[in-house]
């Protein structure tokens, strides 16, 4: 403000003119910027500002020039330093709304894969279910192969159906016995083998 009261009228003018050109050229470039941007942008502004007023001001006094000159340096630096730093942030939204596009794309990637892979599963459970009516096994029977399946033990499976290990040590038999292989490993070899093929 001490420098506007040493100014002559035109001079004020064209301060004014000039602070409200930069006010309106900040509005519009502070609408989405982070509060650290705006603080550096308007630290760089305040000293365009006083710089430009002084020089306005040096200029109607008839200032040497050296001194004018190392103004003028001053405010082309600093609104240099603006337009960089604009730049930087326009760069960085850029890199942010790809980050975000492909985060989307991502997403959609991950739920459609597993949409097909619940769908996998359920088509691979009907298959499971109809080789158990293939084989004869009896409701009990299937509820243990497909927890035998799942990889729990004797113990695990007893427990889970409150009943004796022994009895599922038994349906377990009778399972192997009706798929016609060997034990645990091959009969889960026998499903593992159909979804490699």
């Amino acid at each position: 403000m001490l420098l506007l009261r040493s100014l002559d009228q035109k001079q004020k003018s064209y301060v004014i003119i000039a602070q409200l050109i930069l006010c309106t050229f900040l509005i519009n470039i502070m609408k989405n910027l982070k509060i650290k941007d705006i603080i550096l942008i308007l630290m760089l502004s305040i000293v365009i500002i006083i710089n430009a007023t002084d020089f306005i001001k040096d200029i109607g006094q008839g200032d040497e020039w050296l001194h004018i000159g190392l103004e003028i340096v001053t405010v082309c630096l600093s609104f240099w330093g603006i337009v960089m730093l604009i730049d930087a942030i326009k760069k960085r939204s850029l890199e942010i709304d790809s980050l975000n596009q492909q985060v989307e794309q991502a997403n959609s990637d991950l739920e459609l894969t597993h949409h097909k892979l619940k769908k996998i599963g359920r088509e691979y459970s009907k298959h499971i279910h109809k080789q158990f009516e293939v084989w004869g096994l009896t409701p009990s029977e299937k509820e243990v192969a497909l927890i035998l399946l799942k990889g729990l033990s004797f113990k695990e499976i007893a427990e889970l159906r409150n009943t004796k290990e022994k009895t599922v040590r038994q349906q377990a038999s009778t399972i192997y016995r009706k798929s016609k292989v060997s034990g645990r490993h091959e009969f889960s070899a026998w499903f593992f083998e159909d979804m490699l093929v």
